[in-house]
């Protein structure tokens, strides 16, 4: 427990911030309503809705602002489109290395860390090769009960798809049938949802089929074969509104990207395709499910943050040659590791920083240990390797292209980091 109790100001969104709670109240620390709070926990920053009136509220007590996820699934694609990140925000908190990854990407404004995954226990993955029972969820409507036509369509085209296969059909709807895109149909089963997370209905299916968002990652993280659809758009759902297409997409699209996508092809072909293995979603599921979320670990996170006068961005001494790779990129590509292990070895006056945005340090260890495992990198010719546990921000993004000769990466260059040269540029110059 933290020598100083917290004060903290809570906003829900559909019971999301239970674990956050729970884990905060075990450590000690008290939840207030009205009043002078330390902390305000909330899901997102628009500059509209409740969420600037409490913004303005705890801000002007003297509060620090801190954002937990607001969903599950990939990045949430708001800040390339629909509004600007409020520069009061002391924090971005977020389930994986992927949501940390893509902000850095866009320049976010705010520190970022990665805590786990939170919404519910996580299970391996379930293969199966005799797929029987989908569970189909379509995108439900906004807080204000209303959807784009767009997405009322998908809802419509998606369904009138998986009735032409062979499986048992569960639909999972918030909201009713009509207003959802969709109609009763012989040997359909249907389910009243709500907009609390939930797995029952999950776990009971062979497969799901779902929009784009929590509900297909809740499948994800339950290990249990998904397709997904409606990716790479953004919209408030209010009525008039269309949904519009992210600004930058191609600064992160491929990398965030879930790669088994309901317009890929046949329904069937890729239900079958999701069921058969985990391999073509491993990354993504790496980076937007990630580990399980720790309590313990949580709390001194927030302390600190909250305690502590921020500190400056500070990289510990490298060798005369500094190379900046990103653990996150080494996993996926692990030949970078390997050509940089040929250039370098353990006696040469040159460094390998690693790092991971808003990964703490233990996370990052287990990365790039497992990376140098997938390069098959010798341990005797191992290269002199430095880890910076780093929150995702500004700052650090100019501290390490501040000390960084190279960026050992194929990623768009973005940032300060981005402006550094490549590494096999460099390589090559100086061999020449």
């Amino acid at each position: 427990m933290s020598l100083r109790r917290l004060k903290i100001a809570l906003s829900d969104h559909n019971g999301k911030s239970r674990p956050f709670f729970g884990a905060l109240h075990a450590a000690g620390h008290a939840f207030v309503r009205e009043g002078p709070a330390d902390l305000l926990l909330i899901d997102l920053d628009p500059p509209y809705f409740l969420h600037k009136e409490l913004i303005d509220r705890y801000t002007d007590m003297g509060a620090k602002v801190l954002l937990y996820p607001h969903g599950g699934g990939g990045p949430i694609l708001s800040y390339d489109g629909l509004w600007e990140p409020d520069p009061r925000v002391f924090a971005n908190l977020v389930h994986g290395v992927g949501h940390a990854e893509y902000l850095r990407r866009i320049g976010y404004p705010s520190p970022t860390h990665v805590i786990g995954w939170s919404y519910c226990p996580l299970r391996p993955f379930r293969a199966t090769a005799d797929v029987k029972r989908v569970l189909f969820a379509p995108t439900h409507a906004n807080g204000a009960g209303t959807m784009t036509e767009h997405q009322r369509k998908l809802n419509t085209d998606v369904y009138r798809r998986l009735l032409a296969t062979p499986f048992e059909i569960t639909v999972r709807h918030i909201g009713g049938l009509k207003a959802n895109g969709l109609w009763k149909a012989p040997g359909v089963e249907f389910v009243e949802g709500t907009l609390v997370p939930a797995i029952e209905d999950i776990d009971r299916a062979d497969a799901v089929v779902a929009a784009d968002g929590t509900f297909p990652t809740l499948a994800v993280a339950r290990g249990v074969p998904t397709v997904v659809y409606d990716q790479g758009v953004v919209a408030l759902g209010t009525p008039g509104t269309e949904p519009i297409v992210p600004k930058r997409k191609h600064l992160y699209w491929d990398y965030s990207r879930f790669p088994l996508d309901a317009a890929d092809g046949d329904l069937e072909t890729l239900i079958r395709t999701a069921a058969t293995s985990e391999e073509p979603i491993a990354d993504w599921k790496r980076r937007f499910v990630g580990d399980a979320f720790d309590p313990r670990t949580f709390a001194a996170l927030i302390e600190r943050i909250v305690n502590a006068d921020p500190e400056p961005a500070r990289v510990d001494p490298t060798r005369g040659f500094t190379t900046l790779a990103f653990a996150d990129e080494l996993l996926q590509r692990p030949a970078l590791l390997q050509t940089y292990a040929q250039a370098f070895g353990p006696d040469d006056d040159a460094s390998l920083i690693v790092w991971a945005p808003g990964v703490p340090a233990d996370g990052l260890l287990r990365m790039t240990e497992r990376a140098i495992e997938l390069a098959g990198v010798d341990a005797d010719r191992l290269p002199d390797i430095l880890l910076t546990p780093l929150p995702g921000s500004p700052e650090a993004d100019r501290a390490l292209s501040e000390r960084a000769d190279a960026v050992l990466t194929e990623w768009p260059a973005t940032g300060l980091i981005g402006k550094r040269p490549r590494f096999d540029a460099v390589r090559a110059a100086l061999v020449a």
